[in-house]
């Protein structure tokens, strides 16, 4: 018995130290423990502050606690997503979405942080849009051009020329003469309206009130396809025939020069001549400098056209110039509009806004940049007048000065 009870004590002691060497152990952790959430970001402020433009603009957002990586930012304007272009914890840089609307909710979301951020108020603007609604299928715009005082004029097809004031009022400016349409309009001396179309040989002049007359007829075998102005109020014209033209204004006095392409544009920008031209072998946007109406430079290839898109790959309608360099483009592409820095880099200009032929196109005294549109629907070819907002100044064109 005794011998039994020792044994009793014996595995009561051995059970005890097991109980406190097991309760000396730490528990295992739990499935189903909380993880901590992610600090909550916050919007500082924003650049542009108040306003961008829908589907074009970058804009930067300042604050904190967001990812650094962008696939974990959500930034929404509005109901719409932005696209996430790069991350630091303490900034975003997102292209705007495409949604023309103001007083939006900008808010972020950030992965793995319980609450959206703080809200601010923003503004997103039309790039490009309608701007004046002709009446499709009645009213046929065929070219466009801007005064001094952001006055537009359109030449309706057979229905001659309509004025857009400023204020976005539609009058008749002056009835149709002997031609049908313009499809390049320059203003000239004394607010008088000058163009051109390539069935022609001549230039026209158009006075308010009165159908347009010719100003100067070309030799036979001649078209002229395009003209603009230069400091000293000579027009320069050319279209096909192998020949461009300086014409003296009012004295009409006319120099040809000898060319190799046919010409659809005609651009003077800082005392050189820009035309875009094609022939055979070669299309480009060339440049002559102007000397006097009776002198030019050697010709200079500006920007190859042939070679950076294929030889009749594309078709350019118009050419003009930004204010610090920048040559654009007009074509028939579906993204119709090339953009070509100073140092010719060229690409699209506001990719997927933009579509529709363009047949003429003038830049205002201000940001817009305003064209021509033609489109087909249901077998029909059309016309509309579209504004560009271009963000920054034309170059000058002289006949408006």
């Amino acid at each position: 018995m005794k011998k039994l009870k020792q044994n009793f004590a014996i595995m009561c002691s051995l059970f005890l130290t097991i109980l406190i060497a097991g309760c000396n152990q730490d528990a295992a952790p739990s499935l189903y423990q909380e993880e901590s959430k992610g600090s909550t970001p916050v919007i500082s402020s924003t650049s542009p502050a108040l306003e961008a433009l829908a589907g074009v603009s970058e804009v930067t957002i300042n604050g904190s606690n967001f990812s650094t990586k962008n696939e974990d930012n959500f930034v929404f304007f509005g109901t719409s997503k932005a696209t996430v272009i790069s991350s630091a914890s303490n900034k975003l840089v997102v292209k705007a979405p495409n949604l023309v609307k103001n007083n939006l909710d900008v808010k972020i979301a950030v992965a793995g942080a319980e609450n959206f951020s703080n809200v601010v108020k923003y503004n997103l603007l039309e790039a490009v849009g309608v701007y004046y609604a002709f009446t499709k299928g009645v009213d046929d715009p065929m070219a466009v051009e801007v005064d001094k005082n952001e006055n537009l004029y359109v030449y309706l097809k057979d229905k001659g020329i309509k004025k857009i004031s400023s204020d976005g009022k539609l009058t008749d400016w002056a009835p149709k003469g002997g031609e049908s349409f313009y499809v390049d309009m320059k203003i000239g001396p004394n607010n008088e309206l000058f163009g051109a179309r390539p069935a022609t040989r001549a230039i026209f002049r158009n006075l308010e009130g009165a159908a347009g007359a010719t100003f100067q007829v070309f030799p036979t075998g001649i078209t002229i396809a395009s003209l603009d102005f230069d400091k000293n109020k000579n027009i320069w014209a050319a279209g096909t025939g192998n020949k461009m033209y300086s014409v003296t204004y009012p004295a009409k006095d006319t120099t040809g020069f000898s060319i190799d392409f046919s010409v659809t544009s005609v651009r003077v920008y800082n005392d050189y001549l820009y035309l875009a031209g094609k022939s055979s072998t070669e299309e480009a946007v060339y440049r002559y400098k102007i000397n006097s109406n009776r002198s030019l430079g050697t010709k200079e290839k500006y920007f190859d056209i042939g070679a950076k898109y294929g030889l009749g790959k594309i078709n350019v309608s118009s050419i003009t110039f930004s204010a610090d360099g920048d040559l654009i483009l007009g074509t028939d592409q579906t993204d119709s509009m090339i953009f070509i820095t100073s140092g010719a880099a060229a690409s699209t200009l506001y990719p997927g806004l933009i579509s529709g032929a363009v047949k003429s196109l003038s830049w205002g005294t201000k940001k817009n940049l305003f064209y021509v549109r033609e489109y087909t629907e249901a077998g029909a070819v059309y016309h509309s007048l579209i504004r560009v907002d271009m963000q920054k100044l034309s170059a000058s064109y002289y006949g408006r000065l």
